[in-house]
C-alpha cells in the first residue's frame, strides 16, 4: 500500500507538475485600489446572455434595469423594449409587458437555451417581414420560429446532439428578413422567413463538448460569431475568417474585436481576425468586458479590476474586495459581481 502512494504521488508531480501549485495572477506593487460601491437588491445566483436573476427572483436585464420579478419555476430568456420572454420551467412561454404588467401565455414544452423578440420599431425592415416571431434555441439542438399571433410554430429543425452546453449561449439575431440562428454543436443557421426555410449553415467548430456559439453579432454585412475555441467573421456570401484559441468571451467595439483568453491575453483583432495588439497578464482569470470613453474594463477573478487604455494598450491594475467564486454579469457600462457593482 506504501509503494502504491508513493507511486501515485510520483506520477501527480510528474504528469501535473505537483497537485497542489495552481498557478494564480500575482501583480507586484499593485497600490491603487477600486470599489464596487453600489449594491443589488439581492446576490446573483445565475446568469445568461439575457441577464442576471437575482436570489430574490428579480431579473436583471442587459440594460441594467431590474423591472420583473419571477417565480420559482421560471426562468428569463430575454427582453426587446418593455416586453420580457420568461419560460415557466421547461413549458409554456411568458410575453410580459414590463410596464402593464400583463402577460400572454404561449403554448410550448422544451427547454429553451437561448431566444429573441422580433424587433418592435415599426420603422424598421424587419419588422414587417418577421414581426410578431420569436426565434428559440432549445437544449436538443432544435432552431424553432414561433408566431405569437397564431401562437404556433411556423418552422421547427433538430440538428445534432450536444452532451455539454457553455452557459454564456449567444441568443439568435433578427436580420434583413432573416434570422441568424446560433447551434449548440458549433454551427451558424440562417432561417429565411419569405420561403420559411433554412438558406445557409456555416460550421464555426466541430468539438464535442461546450461548443455552443458564445457570441453572435450581425453588423453591416459581416456576421460575427464564436465558441470557446473559434471566432470567425463571415463577410457578405463569399468570404470567411477564423481566429483559434482559447477563449472566454469577447466584445465588438466599433470595428474591433476585443478578446478575453483563458491564458490571461486581452486581444485585438480586426474585421478580418488579424492580430492587431494583446497584453498578457499571466495566469489571469479574466471574467466580464466593459468599454467605456475608450478604456477596456475587465475583472481578474475577485481581486483585480483591470484597467486597458485602448490608446495604448497599456493595462493600469486595481485591488478590489469582494467574495470570492460568485457569479459575474456585465451590461455596455457596469460590472456586476454578487450583489455589488460598478459603472464606469
Amino acid at each position: 500500500m506504501r509503494i502504491f502512494v508513493i507511486a501515485l504521488v510520483t506520477l501527480c508531480i510528474g504528469v501535473f507538475g505537483g497537485c497542489s501549485q495552481k498557478k494564480y495572477f500575482e501583480p507586484k506593487d499593485v497600490r491603487l485600489q477600486a470599489e464596487f460601491p453600489h449594491k443589488l437588491p439581492a446576490p446573483i445566483v445565475h446568469t445568461s446572455r439575457a441577464g442576471a436573476l437575482l436570489k430574490n427572483y428579480e431579473v436583471l436585464d442587459i440594460s441594467g434595469n431590474i423591472e420583473i420579478e419571477l417565480t420559482k419555476n421560471q426562468r428569463f430568456l430575454g427582453r426587446e423594449h418593455a416586453l420580457y420572454l420568461v419560460q415557466e420551467g421547461c413549458g409554456a412561454l411568458l410575453l410580459i409587458d414590463a410596464r402593464t404588467k400583463t402577460q400572454s401565455e404561449l403554448e410550448f414544452s422544451k427547454c429553451i437555451v437561448s431566444a429573441s423578440i422580433a424587433p418592435q420599431d415599426s420603422h424598421t425592415a424587419d419588422s414587417a417581414v418577421l414581426s410578431n416571431l420569436l426565434a428559440l434555441v432549445s437544449a436538443d439542438n432544435s432552431v424553432i420560429v414561433y408566431d405569437v399571433v397564431t401562437k404556433r410554430e411556423v418552422f421547427a429543425q433538430k440538428l445534432a446532439n450536444v452532451t455539454a452546453i457553455n452557459s454564456l449561449a449567444a441568443a439568435p439575431v433578427f436580420s434583413h428578413g432573416k434570422i441568424i440562428f446560433p447551434t449548440l454543436d458549433g454551427k451558424i443557421v440562417i432561417y429565411d422567413r419569405a420561403s420559411n426555410a433554412l438558406v445557409r449553415d456555416v460550421l464555426i467548430q466541430s468539438d464535442k463538448f461546450f461548443n455552443n456559439i458564445i457570441y453572435l453579432v450581425v453588423k453591416n454585412d459581416i456576421i460575427i460569431a464564436a465558441t470557446p475555441k473559434r471566432i470567425s467573421t463571415i463577410v457578405g456570401n463569399s468570404k470567411t475568417f477564423n481566429y483559434d484559441g482559447d477563449f472566454r468571451d469577447l466584445l465588438l467595439h466599433k470595428d474591433k474585436i476585443y478578446v478575453l483568453s483563458n491564458d490571461g491575453r486581452i486581444l485585438e483583432l480586426d474585421n478580418t481576425l488579424k492580430l492587431l495588439r494583446e497584453v498578457k497578464l499571466e495566469y489571469a482569470r479574466l471574467h466580464g468586458i466593459v468599454i467605456k470613453d475608450n478604456t477596456l474594463y475587465t475583472l481578474e477573478s475577485h481581486k483585480y479590476l483591470i484597467e486597458l487604455n485602448l490608446e495604448n494598450f497599456l493595462p493600469v491594475i486595481y485591488k478590489v474586495s469582494l467574495p470570492s467564486k460568485k457569479p459575474i454579469f456585465y451590461t455596455d457600462e457596469s460590472l456586476f459581481y454578487d450583489r455589488f457593482y460598478k459603472r464606469f
